[in-house]
């Protein structure tokens, strides 16, 4: 029964709505929206209206299953694992390619249907926050070093490593760079690093409204030839674009050797959603069900390919956006999702002259936002410290997917690291030794104990365990032999009693 609760839409918030507040933030992330989907998609490989799809079915599914103000939509990082995964199998925006693309989509929502009948949420809480923003900083690097050829008008450049693009076109700029993209996306990040300042939150916007008015004046005044200017081209949107995905012969193949990436991105936009959760639990709702929260976002990206669009994730800005704004409920991502096809309606037409250095500089202005400052400075411990740089190191130079595992691995073993950690705090009383363990007694964390009690087999001490929430098997034949030992020698080992 409870399975069903959380499958099944929960309009209980209806009754305290404030229905203004909750439109002015849907209509407020939907212009925020816009120009990031448009991005995604070209992230994910596909056509700018597959972006604008996402935010509108994926951001209206998310919303309408879930019990938070949290938006859903189109995600940086998934849409580039989605893009990386894909582009191997097939040819960058070919038919086969975005194929590929909502199959991949398909089984990744299925993959986090699947995390939710296993109650995975509950894993979650074991993602250490010191990952999660190794793996934002290594994603927003990622996003600004796919930004370059973009920002640059420069063609695809094969590098292995990220920093490879940047060597190739510090030493050889004079003959690729194309000045006039790279003024227009410079003009673009510019322009948005000091709107960031006074509209931290709507400051894309104002990015791209500068940076098409400079696109369009060069455009203009030089034309197709001389400036070398790609634009974005018509958009074609449909009000309703139902899809079913092709599951041919070679679509198996693709999927039975994309499996851990599937998992992979599966597992990242569920641990971006929940992140986001957990904090809007702790600050805005507090009876919010992270369980519904997950199958909100696997039945959402596992439709997403009926809808001619991609899997998403929930999203950090545009949900900061929504709740500044005064969201509360999901009211909000439904009525953005709703916004978004007024806006990208009316916009169509000016969407067809959209020089593409600004997209590029967009995706630039999204990457800096990724490394937050604020987020980077507290993990000044040691653990967290070594945890963050392992995941940023990892994603940066070995991968996304790579990284991802490698986060996991390192958030459990910071748990671990965590857990072992035990106090002893010692005092005496004439010849009586009086010893407060503080911690968990296990396998793991029972060395300084066991060797501050075998250094002298002749002491008697008094052992206090009361503020000890666990001990397993080893600490307790632990301390069997060494009150035998301490018997043998004529010292004596006892267990204070518990009040």
């Amino acid at each position: 029964m409870s399975l069903l609760r959380e499958a099944l839409p929960d309009f209980s918030w209806w009754r305290s709505v404030d229905a203004q507040r909750e439109a002015v933030a849907g209509f407020t992330g939907a212009l925020l929206v816009v120009p990031q989907a448009i991005t995604f998609a070209y992230l994910a490989g596909v056509a700018p209206e597959y972006g604008l799809y996402c935010a509108v079915f994926v951001g209206f599914l998310a919303s309408f299953f879930g019990n938070s103000p949290m938006v859903g939509g189109p995600n940086t990082a998934v849409s580039i694992l989605l893009g990386l995964t894909v582009l191997p199998f097939a040819g960058r925006g070919s038919p086969l390619y975005t194929e590929f693309v909502l199959v991949l989509s398909l089984m990744v929502g299925l993959i986090q249907i699947g995390i939710w009948l296993l109650r995975g949420a509950a894993v979650f809480r074991y993602f250490s926050p010191a990952a999660i923003t190794g793996i934002k900083v290594g994603v927003g690097v990622w996003l600004i070093t796919s930004a370059l050829e973009g920002a640059l008008g420069l063609s695809p450049l094969e590098a292995q490593f990220f920093y490879e693009k940047f060597y190739i076109v510090l030493f050889s700029w004079q003959d690729l760079v194309n000045p006039y993209a790279a003024t227009i996306s410079g003009v673009t990040i510019a322009a948005g690093l000091l709107l960031k300042r006074r509209w931290p939150r709507s400051y894309i916007i104002g990015a791209v409204l500068i940076g098409s008015l400079v696109g369009g004046l060069i455009y203009g005044l030089l034309g197709p030839v001389l400036s070398q200017l790609e634009l974005l081209g018509h958009v074609t949107l449909q009000a309703l674009p139902l899809n079913v995905p092709r599951l041919g012969p070679q679509h198996w193949l693709f999927l039975e050797q994309t499996v851990p990436h599937a998992i992979a991105i599966a597992v990242l936009g569920l641990a971006q959603s929940l992140v986001i959760s957990r904090d809007l639990k702790a600050s805005v709702v507090g009876n919010l069900d992270l369980h519904k929260e997950v199958f909100a976002q696997g039945i959402s990206s596992a439709l997403s390919p009926f809808f001619s669009t991609f899997a998403g994730s929930g999203s950090f800005n545009r949900t900061s956006v929504a709740v500044e704004m005064g969201a509360h409920t999901p009211l909000a991502g439904m009525i953005a999702a709703g916004a978004v096809v007024l806006i990208a309606w009316v916009l169509g037409p000016l969407l067809t002259w959209l020089p593409m250095p600004v997209i590029a500089g967009v995706m630039a202005l999204v990457g800096i936002g990724m490394i937050q400052g604020n987020e980077i400075r507290p993990l000044q411990h040691r653990v967290e410290g070594a945890v963050f740089l392992i995941t940023l190191l990892s994603v940066m130079f070995l991968g996304l997917e790579f990284g991802i595992l490698v986060a996991v691995v390192a958030s459990v073993g910071f748990f671990v690291v965590s857990v072992s950690r035990v106090k002893l705090s010692v005092s005496r009383d004439g010849d009586e030794e009086r010893i407060i363990v503080t911690g968990n007694l296990f396998y793991a964390s029972l060395d300084p104990l066991a060797k501050h009690l075998q250094s002298d087999p002749s002491a008697r001490t008094v052992l206090d365990l009361r503020r000890v929430p666990y001990c397993d098997a080893a600490a307790q034949d632990m301390i069997k032999a060494i009150q035998a030992q301490r018997a043998r020698h004529g010292g004596q080992l006892e267990i204070a009693p518990r009040a």
